[in-house]
């Protein structure tokens, strides 16, 4: 039951764990000899207790090496060593099954997370066009829900269940060995019991279990939108409407937690009904049995007490898995689908390019088309060209295509035709990754850490190597020097804690001294003043042109009036280039650039 599944999370994620879950598998036995061993050791010892004669006698079946040891012992003394025997195993048992706990867990949460590198590896190096496809909130849930329910619940789960399970077949062989009857009935009593629980609450379970993946997907995707679009939703008055939501999504999704916590819970009781009606019919069974040796009847029954209050436990965690195991399951299968689904095996294995790839001449795009759906074309043979040093605008109309051409030259999508060449060499493949360790890029959407201003800016680099001094002097140069001196700490200071907090354009500020913290030899900016002012858009411009003449900056927007200040414009209507030249060039040639800029109300330069 659930193997297949195991088998193939193991397959997927657990390549590396195979050997370390067949120890796992061997120490779940060794747990089981251990309570035969220590159940076994009640019955002489309660024997010699009562009757230590009849130990005495048996002495002589014991092995010849330690026969003699045994022999020399007074018979009252007999009693003492064996209690301290069977003392000393059940401590040795309780310490090994707290290291195996112990070891299951660690080995649980090192599985958890290196299933999450996988994953997050695939999220960093699979094709940005794939991953695309992926909306955001359900990578956070992949992350932190499915692998949660996944290792936490179903792995943690079927363990307990194999490990109790080696503990109550081990026990039951005790019985059958020592009392066939009365071991048949334990096995009656095992079989009944799980049969009553799982016949009794398996077509609720099921029931639940059957929507509560896709109900706490529903939970996790409501939650990420409250919480990541606070502005938005007031803005729009729209705050009840989403609590609303919310609150019905989440009342759901509890509803689905109580009812499998009730129903796991229930477990205990329904042993222990099953218990007090074994331990009357096993009674009887032994009290006929041994009726001519009371010592007999008071060891024997004192063994299937033992042996029935150690099954009892197990049973109930063998039924508490059984229990969760199928909620937890649609965890696991929505995990592996997930995976067949993206073929998370074909990108794992990327190579990092040794090339340092700097541009010294020019960007070529030769014929390029791009699409993201098959025959749905969003470039259609595009050509351009940009000279190192150059500022060059990219302008259009919203869905023309803009953003996806600077994805193109930075490699992050592949084109379906054409070529982009760097100083006349072609590249492809990892040799973009080299690229793009030369170029700085600057969205519209600023992405800040909870952080100090040197680690926004230094971004990647390890605390201890940040150049402080280049931190400065970049601040100084986005002009945010005058924010950063309002802080007693500098530099070291985190903007974002309280109330203080910094606004759009001094965000802006930061991700450009970010990106000009690499050393870019490419600096693309991709919508980057759309949703500021337009006095802080002039700022942000002005910084623009001051950057050092030899970076090759590519600034996208659909605001004319971001690019006037352009060495060349290159005009982009419905993923076709339109036209490519000067500003003042393009309103008269062009009817359509012409609109554009009417539509902009800025002033038509004249043409040089």
């Amino acid at each position: 039951m659930y193997l297949k599944q195991f088998l193939k999370l193991v397959e997927y994620f657990g390549e590396a764990r195979r050997l370390k879950l067949v120890i796992f598998f061997l120490m779940a036995l060794i747990s089981g000899v251990l309570e035969f061993i220590g159940v076994f050791l009640i019955y002489p010892f309660v024997l010699a207790i009562i009757n230590p004669e009849i130990i005495v006698d048996k002495i002589d079946i014991l092995p010849d090496r330690i026969e003699p040891f045994f022999a020399s012992i007074p018979a009252e003394k007999l009693a003492l060593l064996i209690g301290l025997i069977a003392m000393l195993v059940f401590v040795l048992k309780n310490v090994y099954m707290m290291c195996f706990v112990y070891i299951q867990s660690r080995f649980l949460i090192h599985w958890k997370q290196a299933i999450n590198n996988k994953i997050m590896e695939y999220f960093l190096f699979a094709p940005y066009k794939d991953v695309q496809k992926i909306s955001v909130s359900d990578r956070m849930y992949v992350i932190s829900t499915l692998t949660e329910y996944v290792t936490s619940g179903f792995c943690m789960r079927y363990i307990t269940l194999v490990t109790n399970a080696c503990i109550v077949l081990f026990i039951l062989s005790l019985i059958i060995y020592k009392y066939f009857v009365v071991g048949i009935l334990a096995i009656i009593f095992v079989l009944v019991s799980l049969f009553v629980q799982n016949n009794v609450f398996r077509k609720k379970m099921s029931e639940v279990n059957s929507t509560l993946a896709s109900t706490a997907k529903e939970f996790n995707a409501i939650t990420f939108m409250n919480v990541n679009c606070l502005k938005e939703l007031r803005v729009q008055s729209s705050e009840d409407d989403f609590y609303t939501r919310y609150k019905v999504v989440g009342n759901r999704y509890i509803k689905k937690q109580s009812w499998l916590t009730f129903l796991s819970g229930i477990s205990p009781y329904v042993v222990e009904i099953l218990i007090v009606v074994m331990l009357i019919l096993v009674g009887f069974l032994i009290s006929v049995a041994a009726k001519q040796n009371s010592s007999l009847f008071i060891a024997s029954l004192a063994l299937i007490v033992a042996s029935i209050f150690r099954i009892a436990p197990a049973l109930n965690r063998i039924q508490t898995s059984l229990m969760n195991l199928p909620s937890t399951v649609s965890f696991l299968n929505a995990l592996i689908s997930f995976y067949d689904e993206y073929g998370i095996a074909r990108h794992l294995s990327h190579v990092e390019s040794n090339k340092n790839i700097k541009l010294k001449d020019s960007i070529e795009l030769r014929d390029v088309c791009f699409s993201y759906e098959e025959d749905q074309p969003v470039l259609k043979n595009v050509n351009m060209d940009v000279k190192k040093g150059e500022f060059v605008g990219i302008i259009g109309l919203s869905g023309s295509g803009k953003t996806t051409l600077a994805d193109v030259i930075t490699g992050l999508l592949p084109v379906d035709s054409g070529e982009v060449k760097i100083d006349g060499v072609k590249i492809e493949g990892q040799d973009f990754s080299a690229l793009r360790k030369s170029i700085g890029y600057v969205q519209q959407e600023i992405n800040v850490l909870n952080a100090s201003f040197r680690e926004n800016v230094a971004w990647s680099v390890d605390i201890e190597n940040i150049d402080d001094e280049k931190v400065k002097k970049l601040l100084k140069q986005v002009k945010l020097w005058d924010v950063v001196e309002r802080y007693e700490d500098g530099i070291y200071a985190n903007p974002f804690e309280g109330e203080n907090g910094l606004s759009k354009g001094q965000k802006q500020r930061i991700a450009i001294a970010r990106a000009l913290y690499r050393n870019p030899s490419i600096l693309i900016f991709d919508e980057a003043t759309s949703a500021l002012d337009v006095k802080t858009e002039h700022e942000i411009t002005e910084i623009l042109t001051q950057i050092d003449p030899e970076t090759t900056i590519i600034a996208i927007a659909h605001r004319l009036s971001t690019l006037q200040a352009c060495d060349k414009l290159i005009y982009i209507k419905d993923g076709e280039v339109v036209a490519i030249g000067k500003f003042a060039d393009l309103t008269t040639k062009y009817p359509d650039f012409m609109e554009l800029v009417r539509l902009s109300s800025i002033d038509i330069p004249e043409k040089e």
